[in-house]
């Protein structure tokens, strides 16, 4: 799958207020489904998330790799199910920056930076930031500050909604726009983020408890990192976004004292997925690091494995592949249906030219888990590189029913229908990839490319209704940024 990650470099993303904390514990929580409606409804909320999202795809380095997708998807699922007031699907992504930062924008876009996975030291310390960022978005507290400043001065609402965009695309600018809207009311907007921020600790903290993580995770992540970055002059994003001073740390340690202690949980796969970031996305891993790893008998079993997966990686990506197989060899032979051992072992076979073999394994392994992302990513990719083009195109065309913006999926199933001489149909889906980076005009001619090499009627519709779509989204996209200008 290494051939199929992809990142987009561009700006780096980070969406919130300055935050500063109080103790608001006795506060009362608002009437989720009410607040901030007076301002944006739930449905336009979801609107602005889209929109937002498309334009972070294009600008962001983000990553597109389904195994860590599966794996924060899986995470911050568990946590969604326990929030009370969820009103919208989330949807949780990465963000290729070694910074330690995590944010949430309209409409449940949860976002992580691969250096916090890296920061984290266990699965209980990552996911206590994800409850975090799910508090955020439950509280609805964008939406709910956009009210705050509507109701205040309501001529302020457009230049507040503009600096957010702004946010969104360049952090820096965002916020110094921000700051400078609200200047006259300061210490208003001090104390509104102040609430939010002691709240998401509340909401997020219960949350993280409910899905079965330790609360301890929190206290132990937001305490070491405060230490750390304590006398630094730039501490990292996360905490000028989410400074935590003593008093409300204090009250963290207090509220996980009377809670009764989470036994101890599988690391495995947590583990898995961060020597998958430090190896591959931050390079934070030596091969001599995870050779010492290896053999030290101090560390734990799942410790010694992840170290070793980790190793198998670097050696893949350094074209070392026959060393990557005999360490790997071990790992999917005790857990032959592991998704993180798998897309290696398919990348490997793959590096060797070893068709027959990679489509067996990922057949069998498909039979025992259809439309799983990994596994079915992978098993397209090979289908294509053995010119079994119908066999990638079924799969693709199968997974995308279900997760219609899947990059990777619409990526392959483009390049299949090129291989197989289907230009029209690769134009359609090249639109839609298109389409999903805010490349409207882009996706717009591709569709019109489709439209005049089909000689299919019924066909030359769709693709017409569907050019009429995208171009009412590219007037809802235009008339946003020129509202929030306004």
């Amino acid at each position: 799958m290494k051939q199929l990650l992809s990142t987009i470099s561009a700006l780096g993303l980070a969406i919130g207020v300055s935050y500063s904390a109080t103790s608001l514990a006795q506060e009362r929580l608002p009437e989720i489904g009410t607040a901030g409606a007076s301002v944006m409804t739930i449905e336009r909320e979801q609107i602005f998330g889209d929109m937002y999202m498309r334009q972070l795809r294009a600008m962001a380095p983000m990553v597109h790799d389904p195994v860590l997708d599966e794996y924060i998807q899986d995470i911050g699922s568990r946590i969604v199910r326990e929030a009370e007031g969820v009103k919208f699907p989330f949807t949780f992504f990465w963000i290729n920056q070694k910074d330690i930062n995590a944010f949430a924008f309209f409409g449940g876009y949860v976002g992580m930076h691969t250096g916090l996975i890296t920061e984290a030291r266990t699965e209980s310390e990552f996911a206590s930031v994800l409850a975090h960022e799910v508090a955020h978005v439950s509280q609805r507290h964008i939406v709910r500050n956009m009210e705050r400043v509507s109701n205040n001065s309501p001529t302020m609402m457009a230049a507040v909604l503009g600096s957010i965009i702004l946010s969104v695309i360049n952090p820096q600018l965002g916020m110094a726009a921000l700051s400078g809207t609200i200047a006259g009311g300061q210490q208003m907007q001090i104390n509104y983020t102040r609430q939010f921020e002691q709240e998401a600790d509340r909401v997020g903290f219960d949350i993280l408890r409910r899905a079965g993580f330790d609360p301890q995770g929190a206290v132990d992540f937001f305490s070491r990192l405060t230490e750390k970055f304590r006398y630094m002059s730039r501490p990292p994003e996360f905490l000028l976004t989410h400074p935590y001073s003593e008093s409300r740390l204090s009250e963290m340690r207090a509220r996980t004292a009377l809670l009764p202690r989470i036994a101890p949980r599988d690391e495995s796969t947590f583990l898995l997925a961060k020597y998958r970031v430090q190896a591959r996305y931050t390079q934070t891993l030596t091969e001599s690091t995870l050779r010492q790893e290896m053999s030290d008998p101090n560390l734990p079993t799942e410790r010694v494995r992840a170290a070793r997966y980790g190793l198998a990686i670097f050696m893949l990506d350094n074209q070392r592949h026959a060393e990557a197989e005999q360490l790997l060899k071990p790992l999917i032979t005790a857990q032959p249906y592991n998704t993180f051992y798998l897309d290696v072992q398919s990348d490997i076979l793959l590096a060797s030219q070893r068709y027959e073999e990679a489509l067996a394994l990922l057949e069998k392994a498909y039979i025992r888990q259809p439309n799983e992302q990994t596994i079915t990513i992978n098993f397209a990719n090979v289908a294509i590189e053995a010119k079994q083009y119908s066999l990638a195109i079924s799969l693709l065309r199968d997974y995308l029913q279900r997760e219609n913006d899947h990059i990777l999926a619409l990526d392959l199933l483009a390049k299949a229908y090129r291989l197989s001489g289907d230009m029209s149909t690769m134009h359609g889906v090249m639109a839609e990839s298109a389409a999903l980076y805010g490349a409207f005009d882009q996706a717009i001619e591709h569709l019109h490319k489709a439209h005049k090499q089909t000689g299919i009627e019924i066909e030359k519709r769709r693709l017409q209704a569907r050019i009429e779509q995208l171009m009412a989204q590219k007037s809802l996209l235009e008339s946003i940024s020129s509202g929030s200008r306004g």
